[in-house]
Formats: C-alpha cells, sequence, structure tokens
C-alpha cells in the first residue's frame, strides 16, 4: 500500500501547530520508537507522534481520521497485543504526557494519560496514599486503568478502573470532552472497563487511599508440594480479609534473596501476599499464609508500598517475547490442580509462569451494573505467561501456554480479564454480558460511529436508527 500520500496530508495538517515531535521510517530514532513491551511485536507504523499536550493529541487524531489511516494509543506499551502500535497508520504516543498534580484535600490526583504507575505510586506516595493499580511499575497508567487494574490493594479498595473519578478525553472526531459524574457520567461509566474504544484519555482524576506501609509475605515451596500448596492458597484466601491480597505463582525459583542457590531456577510454587490494612492486625493472617507447610522460604517483613510496587519490575522487563492466555476460573478443585502440577512440570523455560490470583473482596461488591468491567463475581483469575528471549522458542512456549490453558478448560470460564488477553477480538461477547456489551455500543455509537479507535477488546459500534 503506499501511504506517502496520507503520510503527507497528515504532516501537512500538524505543520506550524504541533508541539510535539513526529518520528518517521526514515528517522534515526524510528527503529526504537516502534518498539513495545513486547517483543514478538513488530509492526510498522507510518507515523509516530509524540504529543506533549491535549491539543497536540487533537490535533494528530483529526489528521489521522482525515487521511483515513489506522490509529493507535500507546501509553506504556505494556498490553501483549501490542495494539499500541498499529502498522501504515499514526501512533498517539502520550510518553511525554506524565504529570502528577495532588488536588487540594490529596483524597485525589490528576494524571497525564502517559503516565506509568510508579509515577502515580512516588506522588501518592508523598502524600501518604496509593492509588490501586498493577504490580509492575513500568506499567502504563493508561491501558491497565481502562482494562480494570488488578493490583495488591483490589481487594481492600477496588480496581483501578473503580478509583477513576473523572478524565479528560479527545473523543474520534478530535473534540475534547469531559466524563465524571456531573458531566457525560455515561462515559466515565465506559471507562471503567471498556478499554481504549471511547477516545485518548489524557488525563485521568483518579481517587486516592491512606496507606505507607504494608505486610509483604512471601513463601517458597518446591513442585512436588503443589498440591498441598495450592489447596492451601485456595482454602485461606476462600475466608481471608478484604485487607488480605496474595497471588499463587508456578515458576522457575528467581534468584531473591532467601532463596537457597540451590533452589534458584527450579521449578516452585510461590506464594507472594500484601497486607494493606491495619498492621499490626495483619501479621497473624498472612502469617497463616505463608508460613503453614513445608516452604523452602518464607518470610512477613514491613515495606513501604512504593517499594512493593516495583519489587517484580526486573522479572518482568522490556524486550523479552511474551504470549499470555488468560480467564476466569469458577473454582480450583483436584482436577484443576493436577493440571496445573502437569503444566509446573513442563514449563518451557527459565521466564514462563503460571498465575492463580484469588479475587473477592471490595471490586466483587461493585453493583454490576455500576461499571462496564463484568464478572465481578468471579472465583479467580488464570494468567499463563509464556516468556522468552530465543525466537526459535516461540512455537513451544506457545504450544505450552495454549496446552495449558485447554487443561483448565473444566473449571475455566471463556470470559476473561482483558488486560491479560492475547490478540482475540473474538472474545469480546464473553468479556462483557449483553446488557453490558449493548451499553458499550451505544456509547461507541456516539462517540466513534466510524470505529477510529479499536481497543484492547473492540467493541462494535450500535446500528445506527433509520
Amino acid at each position: 500500500m503506499d501511504i506517502s500520500q496520507p503520510v503527507g496530508s497528515i504532516l501537512a495538517s500538524l505543520d506550524g501547530q504541533f508541539e510535539g515531535t513526529v518520528v518517521l521510517p526514515s528517522d534515526p530514532a524510528y527503529e526504537q520508537a516502534r518498539r513495545v513491551w513486547n517483543a514478538t511485536v513488530d509492526k510498522r507504523p507510518a507515523v509516530i507522534a509524540y504529543c506533549e499536550s491535549t491539543a497536540d493529541v487533537a490535533l494528530v487524531v483529526r489528521a489521522a481520521r482525515t487521511a483515513q489511516v489506522p490509529l493507535s494509543v500507546r501509553g506504556g506499551g505494556h498490553q501483549v497485543a501490542g495494539l499500541a502500535v498499529c502498522d501504515e497508520g499514526v501512533v498517539v504516543d502520550l510518553s511525554r504526557m506524565r504529570s502528577v498534580v495532588v488536588d487540594d484535600d490529596g483524597t485525589s490526583i490528576r494524571a497525564g494519560g502517559g503516565c506509568l504507575l510508579g509515577d502515580v505510586d512516588k506522588k501518592a506516595a508523598s502524600i501518604g496514599r496509593v492509588v490501586p493499580a498493577g504490580v509492575v511499575s513500568h506499567t502504563g497508567l493508561g491501558g491497565l486503568a481502562l482494562g480494570g487494574g488488578f493490583g495488591w490493594t483490589f481487594r481492600n479498595y477496588g480496581l483501578t478502573c473503580d478509583n477513576i473519578t473523572g478524565a479528560e478525553v479527545v473523543t474520534a472526531d478530535g473534540t475534547v470532552v469531559h466524563a465524571g459524574e456531573g458531566a457525560d457520567a455515561d462515559l466515565l461509566w465506559a471507562l471503567r472497563g471498556g478499554g481504549g474504544n471511547f477516545g485518548v484519555v489524557t488525563e485521568f482524576t483518579l481517587a486516592t487511599h491512606p496507606l505507607t506501609d504494608v505486610l509483604l509475605g512471601q513463601a517458597i515451596f518446591l513442585l512436588d508440594d503443589l498440591p498441598q500448596s495450592l489447596a492451601h492458597y485456595v482454602s485461606t484466601m476462600e475466608a481471608a480479609p478484604d485487607e488480605l491480597t496474595a497471588i499463587c505463582i508456578i515458576c522457575a525459583a528467581p534468584p531473591i534473596p532467601g532463596v537457597p542457590p540451590e533452589v534458584v531456577g527450579r521449578p516452585v510454587v510461590m506464594i507472594n501476599a500484601v497486607w494493606s490494612g491495619d498492621l499490626d492486625a495483619g501479621a497473624e493472617p498472612i502469617g497463616l499464609l505463608v508460613n503453614k507447610g513445608a516452604p523452602v522460604v518464607s518470610s512477613v517483613v514491613r515495606m513501604p508500598y512504593v517499594a512493593v510496587q516495583s519489587m517484580q519490575d526486573d522479572l518482568h522487563p522490556h524486550g523479552r517475547r511474551n504470549y499470555n492466555k488468560s480467564r476466569y476460573l469458577d473454582r480450583v478443585d483436584e482436577t484443576a490442580i493436577k493440571a496445573l502440577l502437569e503444566a509446573g512440570r513442563r514449563l518451557p523455560g527459565q521466564h514462563s509462569q503460571i498465575e492463580v490470583l484469588r479475587l473477592g473482596g471490595a471490586a466483587s461488591r461493585v453493583p454490576a451494573d455500576a461499571t462496564a468491567f463484568a464478572h465481578r463475581d468471579a472465583a479467580y483469575i488464570l494468567n499463563v505467561v509464556a516468556a522468552w528471549t530465543d525466537p526459535a522458542g516461540t512455537e513451544t512456549h506457545i504450544g505450552w501456554a495454549r496446552d495449558t490453558y485447554t487443561a483448565m478448560d473444566s473449571v475455566g470460564s471463556d470470559a476473561g480479564y482483558i488486560n491479560f488477553f492475547d490478540a482475540e477480538p473474538d472474545r469480546v461477547r464473553s468479556v462483557y454480558p449483553p446488557r453490558t456489551y449493548e451499553r458499550l455500543r451505544r456509547i461507541k455509537s456516539r462517540l466513534d460511529p466510524e470505529g477510529v479507535f479499536r481497543g484492547n477488546v473492540p467493541i462494535e459500534q450500535a446500528p445506527q436508527a433509520s
């Protein structure tokens, strides 16, 4: 396809008004600029526009729409399918829009659309508060928040999307609108879990919660002990207080403090837990989770929340090849445990892992129709993460992830958490219940009738009334 004419049109539209930086395929910076977190993504945009302001974003959106070329939006670029970049289209890059401002009373912050979680974590920590978010600090805020946002405090304070109280959004025709309880509440509802389907969010307003230090609990069990350790995780978390969030991970033991050298690299079961309530009250419930059984190593330590937020950054770096298969689970029974044990014995490499996260708590008590985020009654998330560096291992790793996913069919839902999806647009009808999906379609038709934005799981426009 010859895209020289539309590119020329786009550049002409930006000339003299755009305050950011445009990168083209002929520029020395292009190869690095088109990269995202997942190294399997190899897309070649025609234009990458580094925006400095909401006005810049509006200019680029209008230019791309007029030129009738694909458009994508990049915040942190972490989405595993690489939807932040597009072939032969325009990338709206928000990475220069990372300001974070604390509102007067500290109960909310305003964060630029290009913020990483670490930007928000540090600013909130400076006033002794937190915004519920994910667990890797170099993840982009925008993609995480619009798709949901599970992290160490979701059982206590809700999902990241539950804490969006307002947003500044550039819609498909380049108009700047504001979403909030008093201004386009319908759009605010859609932004809370509907993915990047309705516009470019250039600024989020997010609720904060008082929290400085947490208790971090960790336990590592040898893989052969998985039946006992996973069953213990399941039974303990079923009755756990909201203040306790914990994930069970089947992986190669990482070289972290306390892990014996002879265990590093061997398949293990790791339980990571965070208590985000009163610290004195947390010692018993978190200790019950990580100290029972026969762990190779276990510990409970007090840590600043902001330090916990970045402790996994090096385990999930930019530049690896990644493939995910994810779904909700109804339960983790003996059949599921057997399947997970077998998958653990077949780990294809040192960087791949299986994650089982117990849901519930505050996030499960939000009314089903209060936000676009659905399936709040799900019991668990299963996330099968294949990660590798050598291209020759691609078939093996993807095959393992798919096999592991299929092996959980007896307890698994067709639905899943969109932030963990790979390129699976056909799963949209399982993600959103019919009433939720139809409401999203109506909002999509109002704000983006031509389908300019094709977010994580694309929402189709509702039919126009004749």
